[in-house]
């Protein structure tokens, strides 16, 4: 239950990023917005959740029907999952996962920030040239 109330504020946080246009064109993407939603805490939270509820459905898998392949000092038997081999060599490979995805979101929000801000500088030097070039243009033509 806390992962969908969580997932309703994302997508209540970042949902204008994904807003439509009336033409029903592509998705307009505000990289502040989304960048801004990414770096909440509580996004990145429910983001990590989400994140360790697809790995354990692929941890879960049993290599069982494997095991006969295996050296038996790896000691497989049938019920043996991936999670089982993964906790062998770390037994917080769980919280690692966890911090990792998390760490991962916060660090796609800083980012998708500073491409919003580099973006908007980028267009004010796009800005400064265009004036520059239309006024080179302006001095050319009165030269004629």
């Amino acid at each position: 239950m806390r992962r969908y109330v969580i997932g309703l504020v994302a997508l209540g946080l970042a949902g204008p990023a994904w807003a439509q246009d009336r033409a029903g064109g592509l998705p307009s993407l505000d990289a502040q917005q989304v960048g801004s939603a990414l770096s909440t805490p509580l996004i990145q939270e429910g983001i990590a959740a989400t994140i360790d509820e697809f790995a354990d459905a692929v941890l879960q898998t049993h290599v069982g029907p494997l095991a006969h392949y295996a050296d038996p000092r790896a000691k497989l038997r049938p019920d043996t999952t991936i999670g089982d081999l993964a906790a062998r060599s770390n037994p917080n490979y769980r919280k690692d996962l966890h911090e990792s995805a998390r760490s991962a979101v916060a660090a796609t929000g800083r980012a998708m920030q500073d491409v919003a801000s580099m973006s908007a500088e980028l267009k004010r030097t796009s800005d400064r040239i265009r004036h520059l070039l239309d006024q080179t243009r302006a001095e050319i033509d009165s030269l004629r």
